[in-house]
């Protein structure tokens, strides 16, 4: 064996051994203390680090069974004020039925007041717990627990969140079916037997009013709403027989509802399913004026007569029950011919004269062919027939009115909407509406995307051309060809289309074939072309026509509102409104809503006015497309909406509103190059509540046992709102016990990885202080070893 100094190997290592025995010590000593296996992330990195995640999701579990607990406490809070609403209810129906019985001889004023104020503070509850239409729970509501797992593209955040949707179980009163929309006439007109000259008894058998019934014994009413709107509005024809006081006015009114709902058509079921009906509303000071109420549907309702519209509040004055004229007048630009003028060799073949407006949702055309022998009598009768035979203008209430030779065309509408009325065809002006070229050598029977002349003179003389674009206002230009042949008069005409801004906006160009001159619209724009003169420099005149410039018909009557929208919903802003005439001013209206689940629709309306489609050249076509395109879109929250026609005051422009039950929609209105179409362009219009609609009433006896329905079916709804809120607060209890056991087991999951086992360490730890004694010990030895060499030196 060898012995040294310098290196005491012996003392070496058992220094690393009581190193090695002090650290097991200390960290036995640590988890003995601390109660944990895992004091560093040295101990166990993986196993720390699936301990940490445990405890992170014990950390979610915990406040989310807190937030599960907040939001059970919040619906049992909401289950507690729907059983207080139900006693509201209860209460109601004793009053109403109180009022319905016929032998009660009591003051339904009083019932009704109290009942008024049971109504009030059912809003008012509802509203307390947030169950109120908009209100802070009438929505999807969404609580995070956690301990969700993705899966089936479920994401764990998804599945982690327990869901309750309230959005339609809302407990007002209208939600109820207590309160709706409604559609109220004058308020200030008292129809009641307070006011003998303005009563139900004095407008029925008024002259005047009984004059202007389309058929005798009946007047007329017509709804617009959510699938039976514009052309597809419902008439509905009032039996007067038994008509005398307000009340059996109303049970008139809403029989004949009921008989418009069964006819087999969509627009007649959309309208029964829309549930109208008639009401007597009793103002504060007394006065009685009839309602349309309806407790889930936006409409439109319009008087269809002097009669009804006196019945609306729309009378002459306070002391004469004659309702307010409707008609709506157009009386043609100049004189007709003079009697038994013949309409003369250029002047035969079809005349169209067209209609739009007054509700019609596309222009209705009359063609009239004439021979050169046809007198402007026998003309005016002709059109006079043909006008009174055709459908759709008679259910706009159009006619012709005044036809006598010598004077103007005078055509009415008894419906009290606007209305136009063109003509092409007649190049000698004998109907006195204009000498515009009719369909002969046109691509179209009343206006045209392009037109071919024929037998120009092509001479270098001035001629007046008149031009009407999509039926807008005449437009006229002198031109000079620079010399006698076609290709100048091309030039020329060119020339005058480029320097004039309504014909250049119509994309017209002026082309030839060496023989004819062809005007066209490059955007796809429908004009007509007149030839003011005898001339025919261009080739649009015909031989021995004279043409006479368009004059101006002129519009009058009606300057009374008697159409009225449904108020208690949503209702835009009336957007005005300015016929699209040129081919290249397409225009996109979108209407958006979200849904009860808080999901975004919406809906692209183009407007245009061109070779491919034509649906703005009036309010009546923008309204009808509009609505058409809301019924195609199938989509059912967009459906909700319609579009109406409105006007601001009886003398002004008519415009477009949306009303809607909806709790909010927005227009988006769109831009194009000249402004025309919906008004308002590059604004986002979003509606507003107008109103406070209807409420369930019962100062009459009809009225109570109506309100004795509706409180039936109240109940009924409010059961199933309870349900829901019911379905929720155990939906919420199971959640809680699943989370509250995922918390137990992960938390056990946690200990068996971080906690330390005290058995154990206990037994470590006394090994380690055997090893430490012992250590020392043997340290102490190994370093007084080297002493044992002096013993050699001494020797």
């Amino acid at each position: 064996m060898s012995f040294r100094i310098n290196t005491n190997i012996a003392s070496l290592q058992s220094q690393e051994y009581l190193r090695n025995t002090s650290e097991n010590q200390s960290k036995t000593i640590g988890r003995v203390t601390s109660g944990l296996r895992i004091l560093s992330s040295g101990d166990d990195a993986a196993g720390l680090s699936i301990a940490n995640s445990f405890r992170s999701d014990q950390a979610v579990l915990r406040q989310g069974i807190r937030n599960a607990n907040d939001g059970l406490s919040t619906l049992q809070t909401i289950d507690g004020g729907i059983n207080n609403i139900s006693k509201l209810l209860d209460r109601a129906r004793t009053l109403a039925t109180q009022s319905a019985s016929g032998t009660f001889i009591g003051s339904r004023a009083v019932l009704n007041s109290e009942f008024g104020s049971v109504m009030n503070e059912i809003d008012r509850q509802a509203q307390a717990i947030g169950l109120n239409s908009g209100g802070e729970f009438a929505k999807a509501l969404s609580v995070f627990i956690g301990g969700g797992k993705a899966s089936g593209g479920i994401t764990a955040i998804q599945n982690g969140a327990s869901q309750v949707d309230l959005s339609n179980s809302t407990v007002d009163a209208k939600s109820l079916g207590l309160k709706g929309s409604q559609a109220q006439g004058v308020p200030s007109v008292d129809i009641g037997t307070g006011s003998p000259s303005t009563s139900v008894s004095a407008i029925v058998n008024d002259s005047a009013n009984l004059a202007s019934l389309a058929a005798a014994g009946f007047m007329d009413f017509y709804f617009r709403g959510p699938g039976f709107g514009d052309s597809y509005r419902v008439k509905v024809p009032i039996n007067l027989s038994t008509v005398t006081t307000v009340d059996n006015l109303v049970t008139a009114i809403n029989d004949a509802i009921n008989s418009a709902g069964t006819a087999v058509s969509p627009s007649a079921t959309a309208f029964k399913n829309a549930n109208i009906s008639a009401s007597v509303v009793t103002s504060a000071d007394g006065k009685k004026s009839i309602a349309f109420n309806s407790s889930a549907t936006a409409f439109q309702v319009q008087a269809g007569d002097r009669l009804a519209n006196a019945l609306l509040g729309n009378v002459t004055s306070a002391s004469n029950p004659t309702g307010k004229a409707l008609a709506n007048t157009v009386t043609g630009g100049s004189n007709t011919a003079a009697a038994a003028t013949a309409f003369g060799a250029s002047g035969a073949g079809t005349v169209s004269v067209r209609f739009t407006g007054s509700g019609l949702s596309a222009p209705v055309d009359i063609a009239l062919t004439v021979s050169a022998a046809t007198t402007i009598d026998q003309a005016i009768t002709s059109l006079s027939s043909l006008v009174a035979a055709n459908a759709g203008l008679q259910a706009a209430g159009i006619r012709l009115t005044t036809g006598t030779p010598g004077t103007p065309l005078v055509f009415t509408s008894n419906l009290g909407e606007r209305f136009e009325v063109l003509s092409s065809g007649d190049l000698n002006n004998r109907f006195g509406l204009g000498s515009y070229r009719g369909s002969l050598g046109a691509s179209g029977t009343f206006d045209y995307a392009n037109v071919t002349g024929s037998a120009g003179t092509f001479a270098a003389a001035s001629e007046t051309l008149e031009f009407s674009i999509g039926g807008g206002p005449a437009t006229a230009v002198s031109i000079t060809p620079a010399a006698a042949n076609i290709g100048a008069a091309t030039t020329a005409l060119n020339a005058a289309f480029a320097a004039n801004t309504t014909l250049a906006s119509a994309g017209l160009v002026a082309t030839n074939d060496g023989t004819n001159i062809t005007i066209s619209s490059s955007s796809g724009s429908r004009f007509r072309v007149a030839s003011i003169g005898a001339t025919n420099v261009f080739g649009f005149n015909a031989a021995g026509a004279t043409g006479v410039g368009d004059a101006a018909e002129t519009q009058a009557g009606n300057t009374d509102v008697n159409f009225f929208a449904s108020t208690g919903i949503q209702h835009s802003a009336l957007l005005p409104f300015t016929p699209i005439r040129n081919g290249g001013d397409d225009q996109t209206i979108t209407l958006s809503a979200t849904d009860t689940a808080g999901v975004e629709h919406s809906v692209p309306i183009v407007l245009r006015n061109d070779s491919t489609l034509r649906n703005a050249g009036s309010v009546d076509e923008a309204v009808a497309a509009i609505n058409r395109a809301i019924e195609q879109s199938n989509d059912s929250t967009i459906r909700q909406i319609v579009a109406v026609k409105d006007k601001a005051s009886g003398a002004g422009a008519e415009g477009i509103k949306f009303i809607s039950t909806l709790k909010q929609f927005k227009t988006s209105v769109g831009t194009n190059a000249s402004g025309a179409g919906v008004g308002n362009q590059g604004t986002v219009v979003t509606s507003t509540n107008v109103g406070s609609g209807s409420t369930v009433d019962i100062s009459t006896q009809a009225g109570a046992e109506n309100a004795v329905n509706a409180l039936a079916d109240a109940v009924t709804r409010l059961g199933d709102a309870q349900a829901v809120v019911g379905r929720g607060q155990n939906q919420f209890s199971f959640a809680v016990n699943l989370a509250s056991s995922q918390v137990a087991n992960i938390a056990a999951a946690e200990s068996r990885i971080r906690d330390a086992d005290l058995a154990e360490e206990a037994a470590n730890l006394t090994k380690a202080q055997i090893l430490l004694q012992a250590g020392i010990s043997a340290l102490s030895q190994a370093n007084t070893a080297p002493q044992q060499v002096l013993s050699l030196l001494r020797n």
